[in-house]
């Protein structure tokens, strides 16, 4: 697939998210895939493949934010065909406020949630009210962790459905197989304050005999970050102060000899969405404590040793626990770690992300719960011609063209009222296309674009044609025998088989087993039914398991438009959504109500619907 990825931020190369960026980007390309990257400005993510830069004024983080909100749809929809899909490497710092192509967005965790005042007030609100909204519209959304999702589901209200899990995978290697008994206590972080939780390692690492912490020098590898400074400060005033280090940023070069002095590691961090380096710490052989809460206690499985991060007694105790362990559980903690650290693989994590996209591309939107196809009118009429000739096992295939007077008869919200029969009906279709440009502008601004407007009125004679050519006959009930006879006429199919015209009088609250019966007894391929909506589909949902039928589609006034009686708008008209002013032109005094009130309503109901409504 052509992909675009967006890289953004990507810390410099200097954090747990520049990692994820670096190792999809490459595992996506040796899928095959063409990758175009999503860059900050003056940023190079990887040289070998084209790349898309932010403009210049984007650099303060706000700006960037704003941008990839507001401005980054609006480029995706100009360009949209030069790409399958694209890839968000870090929902939890960027989103979209639409979705114009498929798209599968990773969120690594939300640990503004769980430590306050982790970013100034103005990101923080940002993070818990803005950035949540416009993530959930992303058509696929993916937790590194399952403690990410179960944040994702409590925090931003989304369904547990709604979130796939792609554990990331090992990054760095396996290295070497095994660990000293000596040697350093490793801990690999961005210096940040207080969500690292240096301070409680630091102190806790203070609580240790002089001759443990002389033996066992505590490392601490990373970049200075938020408040570094109480870090710094704590590592001064530490009674085991001359056996603390600070690397500062280990460039990838230097990380072989950072691991092979390390005889332990540690990871104290208050929150994580997965935890890379506790994960590269299990592949090389050195046992590991971490954090029990959050996703590091899910990660750390049966293999590491855990405490409560918030308590200094705790880290001490699983410090001394972990540098005194005898040799056979030292060893024994080792294997585990080993056979554990296997299950994390970067090649599987691209691949579902690849996977989520093209499955989001094939699959209907979903506008106001009901299934919309993502189809032009040659694939509706080809997937009809299908269904027609590969029946269901029992009942007829329901296939409904949506629009706006649908969408007013089934679907309620405060104050207007739903008619839940046909909104159920609608719900459960076997097919659904986009009978209207109202519903096609509104998938748009969803996120989840449908291709074109794909009508009866037009699909009906394209219908009529291929059935002709695969020798498949048609049924109509519904209608008036003089605008049937008029409307085949016109179509000029002699070689199709018209296995019955039915303008039978239809009554929705009558039992009428008559009509089913002649129905059966003709076995067409298809039924058009005739009746105008909400009748022709109530019609259809009461009854389709009892038709012999293979497909049945619901096509109002189609035949009369066919013949003639009642004309179209000009086809500028019908592509800017218009057509209802010339219906309304023709018929002012039977349609103006109507129209009047279904455009209201639906213009409200698609407002809830941008809101976040009707996501079930």
């Amino acid at each position: 697939m052509k992909l675009l990825v967006s890289c953004i931020p990507y810390d410099g190369g200097r954090s747990g998210i520049s990692v994820y960026v670096r190792e999809v980007v490459n595992a996506l390309a040796a899928q095959g895939h063409e990758l175009t990257l999503l860059c900050e400005n003056g940023v190079t993510v990887d040289g070998r493949f084209p790349k898309i830069e932010a403009p210049r004024w984007t650099r303060r983080a706000a700006l960037s934010m704003l941008w990839h909100l507001v401005m980054l749809p609006r480029w995706i929809r100009r360009h949209r065909a030069e790409f399958d899909g694209f890839v968000i490497c870090a929902a939890n710092r960027r989103v979209c406020m639409s979705y114009p192509l498929p798209t599968a967005a990773t969120v690594h965790d939300l640990a503004n949630f769980h430590i306050p005042g982790k970013y100034s007030p103005l990101r923080m609100f940002y993070l818990a009210h803005i950035l949540p909204h416009f993530a959930k519209k992303a058509q696929r959304l993916v937790a590194v962790s399952g403690a990410t999702k179960a944040d994702m589901v409590r925090f931003w209200r989304c369904r547990d459905e709604e979130v796939t899990v792609l554990y990331n995978g090992l990054s760095g290697g396996e290295g070497r197989t095994s660990s000293r008994s000596t040697g350093s206590i490793l801990y690999i972080s961005r210096v940040e304050h207080p969500g690292k939780n240096h301070v409680r390692l630091i102190e806790a690492y203070g609580r240790l005999p002089r001759a443990v912490a002389e033996a066992h020098p505590l490392v601490i590898a990373g970049a200075d970050w938020k408040d570094a400074d109480a870090v710094h400060d704590a590592a001064r005033s530490s009674p085991n102060a001359d056996f603390i280090r600070f690397t500062g940023f280990v460039a990838s070069g230097d990380m072989p000899r950072l691991w092979n002095e390390a005889g332990f590691y540690v990871f104290p961090s208050l929150f994580e969405g997965f935890g890379l380096s506790l994960v590269e710490a299990m592949a090389k052989g050195i046992p590991c404590a971490c954090s029990e809460n959050g996703s590091l206690g899910e990660i750390a499985a049966d293999v590491a040793i855990t405490f409560d991060p918030y308590d200094v007694s705790s880290i001490a105790s699983a410090l001394e626990r972990l540098t005194g362990e005898p040799e056979t559980d030292r060893r024994a903690r080792i294997e585990r770690g080993l056979a554990h650290a296997k299950k994390f693989s970067w090649p599987d994590h691209a691949a579902g992300l690849a996977r989520l996209v093209a499955e989001t591309a094939e699959e209907p939107a979903r506008l106001f719960g009901i299934p919309v196809a993502r189809v032009t009118e040659r694939a509706a009429v080809e997937r009809i011609v299908h269904m027609a000739k590969n029946p269901k096992p029992s009942g007829a295939a329901f296939v409904a063209t949506l629009n706006v007077d649908f969408v007013s008869n089934a679907v309620g919200g405060w104050p207007f009222k739903a008619n839940d029969e046909l909104w159920r009906y609608l719900r459960g279709a076997d097919f659904v296309t986009a009978d209207g440009m109202p519903i096609v502008l509104l998938s748009k601004m969803l996120g989840r674009p449908l291709p074109e407007r794909v009508t009866g009125a037009d699909m009906v004679p394209a219908i009529c044609r291929r059935f002709a050519e695969e020798g498949l006959s048609v049924y109509v009930l519904g209608g008036t025998q003089p605008a049937l006879d008029e409307a085949f006429a016109k179509m000029a199919i002699p070689s199709l088989r018209v296995a019955g015209l039915d303008p039978a009088f239809v009554k929705l609250d009558v039992d009428q087993p008559e009509i089913i019966d002649r129905i059966n007894a003709a076995r067409p391929d298809i039924l058009f039914v005739a009746l105008g909506n909400p009748k022709q589909e109530l019609w259809m949902g009461r009854n389709a398991s009892r038709l012999h039928v293979p497909v049945m589609i619901g096509i109002g006034g189609t035949f009369n438009f066919i013949a003639g009686r009642v004309g179209r708008a000009p086809r500028w008209m019908q592509k800017c959504g218009m057509e209802w002013i010339f219906r309304i032109y023709q018929e002012p005094g039977r349609l103006w109500r109507r129209y009047a009130f279904g455009l209201v309503k639906y213009s409200w109901l698609s407002l809830i619907h941008l809101l976040g409504g009707y996501r079930r």
